[in-house]
C-alpha cells in the first residue's frame, strides 16, 4: 500500500549562513504538540535539501529523487526518513560534532498524494556548516503596530497611551516593508494595534501581507460587521483572536468602558465568523471585574458549540509598566482564581472546548529571598527560554521607530532605527542593533553584578535578558540591572 509523506506544514525552513533554521509557520497560535511555537531549531543544510523533497508524494518517489539529485545512498536518506515520520518526539541527529534538532513530527504522512514543491534543494546550498546558536542573518518575524487607539478603554491594559499615537507611515511604505521581509526571507509578518481594525488601511494592508504568502495574527475587542467579516472570508484569514472576558455587561461596562450593547454585539460577530468559517481562538483576562464562575460560564456557554472555535485561552491580567490604575486594585484575587481554575477543569472534561487554563496560585509559599545560587540554579537560569528580540525580530512602532520588544515602545534606549529613513536589512544590521544584542560587560554600569559577573558571556551569548521585567522591577534608568530571574541578583 503506498504511504505518502509530506514536510509537515506547521513548519517552515529558513536557510541562514551554514546552517538551515526550523521554525513554526505560524505564531501565537500555540498549536503545536509538545512545543512551544515561538521555537527555533537549527538543522544541517543537507536535511533541509533531503526535506525539500518530501513534498507529499509517495513515500519512495521522494527518496528515489532525493537519492538521484543529491547523489547521496538511498539507504541514507530513507533512515534519515524514517527518524522523523510521525515521531511526536523531538529528535538529536550528529554530524561529526554537530547536533540537528528536529521539532515533533517533522515530517507526516498524508491519506492520498498531495504534491506541493515548497522548497528547492538549491536554496540551501551551502560550502560551510555552522549550526552554531546566533542571531538570525535577517529577521525571521516583524510585528507592525498601526496605533495605539482601541474601541474599549480596558483597566488592565499593557499598552503605553500616555499619548494616542496614530498611523503616520505612508500606505505605499507599508507596502514596500512587506515586500522587503518577503524578500529578506521573512517569515512571519504581524499587524497589531491598540485596534488593528480602526486603522483606514486596514483591509490594504492584510490583501498586501496576503498577496506575499503572510498570514498575520490578528486580534481584536471590536464587534465585527458582516461587510468586515465576508471581507476576511475572502482574503483568507486563517485565524483571529476574538478578547472576551466575560459576556455579563455590567461587569464589561466599569472593566472595559464600554457602551451597553456590547456584549450582544460581540456574540453576533462570533456566529458571523462561524457562518463564514473563520477560525477563532477566545482570550479571557482575568481581573477583579470579571473574578467569579458566572463570568466564565458566561463565555462558555456561547462558544462551546462554536464549529470555527480553535480553543479558549483563559489569563491572569498582569501588571504593566503602564497602569493607568493600582494593580493592587484591578487583579483578581488568589481564591477567586483558584475557583475559576477548578470550573475550567471540570469544563476540559466535557471535551467540547480546548482550554488553557491559568496557574493555580499557592498560597503561604515560603519566599527564599537570601540562598546560594547552587548549580541546578544557575543552569535552570541558563537554560532559559530565548528573548526573540533582536535575535529573530523586530517591532515597528506606528511612526516608524523600530524598537525590540513590544512592551518597551518608545523607550529610547530600545530604538535601533527607522523604517521611514532605512530599509529593514539596514535596522537589523544598525550599529544600535548590534550594539544592544552584543553589549559588552565594559559597558554595564558598576552598580549592575551584570559588570563584574564571571557568567556574563555566558548568560548574554544570544539569549539576552527581559528588559521588559527589569524596568519592571527596577525602573527604566536601571535598565542595564540583572534579568530578575538571575539566581544571583536574588542575593541583594
Amino acid at each position: 500500500m503506498d504511504q505518502f509523506i509530506t514536510f509537515n506544514p506547521d513548519y517552515v525552513l529558513k536557510p541562514d549562513e551554514g546552517r538551515t533554521l526550523v521554525m513554526a509557520t505560524l505564531v501565537g497560535r500555540n498549536r503545536l504538540n509538545g512545543i512551544s511555537d515561538s521555537f527555533t531549531n537549527t538543522i544541517h543544510p543537507i536535511y533541509a535539501m533531503i526535506l525539500s523533497f518530501i513534498d507529499g508524494r509517495e513515500y519512495y518517489e521522494c527518496i528515489n529523487e532525493a537519492s538521484q539529485i543529491l547523489e547521496t545512498p538511498k539507504e541514507l536518506i530513507d533512515g534519515f526518513i524514517k527518524k522523523l515520520v510521525n515521531n511526536p518526539q523531538q529528535v538529536f541527529l550528529k554530524s561529526g560534532n554537530k547536533i540537528s534538532a528536529f521539532p515533533p513530527n517533522t515530517i507526516i504522512t498524508i491519506p492520498s498524494k498531495q504534491e506541493n514543491h515548497r522548497y528547492s534543494p538549491e536554496l540551501f546550498s551551502y560550502s560551510e556548516v555552522d549550526l552554531s546558536m546566533r542571531r538570525h542573518r535577517t529577521p525571521s518575524r516583524i510585528t507592525l503596530m498601526v496605533n495605539n487607539v482601541c474601541h474599549t478603554n480596558c483597566v488592565y491594559c499593557y499598552q503605553d497611551k500616555r499619548k494616542v499615537v496614530k498611523c503616520t507611515i505612508p500606505l505605499n511604505r507599508i507596502f514596500k516593508l512587506i515586500q522587503e521581509a518577503h524578500e529578506l526571507d521573512v517569515k512571519s509578518f504581524d499587524v497589531i494595534g491598540g485596534e488593528f481594525f480602526l486603522y483606514e488601511h486596514w483591509r490594504e494592508v492584510l490583501c498586501k501581507l496576503r498577496e506575499y504568502g503572510y498570514n498575520p495574527y490578528l486580534s481584536t475587542k471590536i464587534p465585527l460587521s458582516e461587510d468586515d467579516i465576508k471581507f476576511l472570508s475572502k482574503t483568507r484569514i486563517c485565524d483571529l483572536q476574538i478578547s472576551l472576558d466575560s459576556l455579563i455587561e455590567e461587569h464589561l461596562i466599569p472593566s472595559l468602558k464600554v457602551a451597553p450593547g456590547y456584549a450582544d454585539k460581540m456574540i453576533h460577530s462570533l456566529y458571523l465568523l462561524e457562518q463564514y468559517n473563520i477560525p477563532v481562538m477566545v482570550h479571557s483576562v482575568l481581573s477583579k471585574y470579571n473574578d467569579s464562575i458566572n463570568d466564565m460560564k458566561s463565555v462558555y456557554e456561547i462558544i462551546k458549540n462554536l464549529s470555527n472555535l480553535i480553543d479558549w485561552h483563559v489569563v491572569k491580567g498582569d501588571e504593566s509598566l503602564y497602569s493607568k490604575e493600582n494593580y493592587q486594585n484591578i487583579k483578581i484575587d488568589s481564591s477567586s482564581q483558584n475557583s475559576i481554575i477548578d470550573y475550567l477543569e471540570e469544563l476540559k472534561k466535557e471535551g467540547k472546548v480546548k482550554i488553557r487554563i491559568p496557574e493555580r496560585v499557592i498560597e503561604n509559599r515560603v519566599a527564599q529571598t537570601h540562598f546560594s545560587p547552587n548549580q541546578q540554579q544557575l543552569v535552570n537560569f541558563l537554560q532559559r527560554p530565548f528573548c526573540s528580540g533582536l535575535y529573530s525580530s523586530l517591532y515597528i512602532l506606528p511612526d516608524g521607530n523600530v524598537t525590540i520588544c513590544e512592551q518597551l515602545y518608545w523607550n529610547n534606549k530600545f530604538i535601533v532605527g527607522n523604517i521611514l529613513e532605512q530599509n529593514l536589512n539596514e535596522v537589523w544590521n544598525s550599529d544600535k542593533a548590534k550594539d544592544l544584542f552584543y553589549i559588552k560587560q565594559e559597558d554595564i554600569p558598576t552598580d549592575s553584578l551584570c559588570h563584574s559577573c564571571n557568567y556574563f558571556t555566558v548568560c548574554r551569548n544570544t539569549k539576552q535578558v527581559c528588559y521588559r521585567e527589569i524596568i519592571r522591577k527596577y525602573g527604566s534608568d536601571k535598565w542595564y540591572y540583572p534579568d530578575t530571574n538571575c539566581p544571583f541578583s536574588k542575593l541583594t
